[in-house]
């Protein structure tokens, strides 16, 4: 007897998303690129900066989520901390753990630079009814749940295993 493999077919829809989020993916990275230039900081800080704005984090916590190695992380904050960006704070009960805190006033600048795409969205947004709004959201939050798992499995480090003895 024939075993059956189940596979899902794939969506005839791919061939139109695949460019497009590629050309988006692109676009959003160089836009990132233009931004942290135009500030003069790596992209990745101005990124990092991006997460920071809506809560502070610890080291490590930046390290889980960036996927970057704690050296990197390190430097980056000291970066970010040189030019002003951001401060380190002390736990008061743990003095050893810091939590990096984005500094407003640098961020309202950086929200400035933002404003220009941030009037074009409103305005994109503007067209679609409530109902096709809650699609894009939905869509969009979906496909960056599915971006972070991707990541993480990109980013397992594996542990070599050990020959079992035969």
């Amino acid at each position: 007897m024939k075993q059956r493999t189940l596979s899902r077919a794939r969506d005839p829809r791919m061939d139109q998303y695949v460019p497009l989020i590629r050309e988006f993916a692109a676009r959003d990275s160089l836009f990132h690129d233009a931004v942290a230039r135009k500030i003069g900081l790596h992209s990745t800080d101005e990124k990092v900066l991006l997460v920071l704005s809506e809560d502070a984090m610890t080291a490590g916590d930046l390290v889980d989520y960036t996927g970057l190695t704690g050296a990197a992380v390190t430097a980056l904050v000291d970066r970010l901390e040189s030019l002003g960006y951001v401060t380190r704070e002390r736990g008061t009960l743990d003095r050893r753990k810091v939590t990096i805190r984005a500094v407003s006033a640098k961020l309202r600048e950086i929200n400035r630079i933002y404003s220009g795409l941030g009037d074009e969205m409103q305005a994109l947004l503007s067209k679609y009814d409530s109902a096709e709004f809650a699609a894009v959201m939905d869509f969009l939050g979906s496909a960056a749940e599915a971006m972070a798992r991707q990541t993480d499995k990109l980013s397992e480090k594996t542990k070599p295993q050990k020959a079992k003895a035969g």
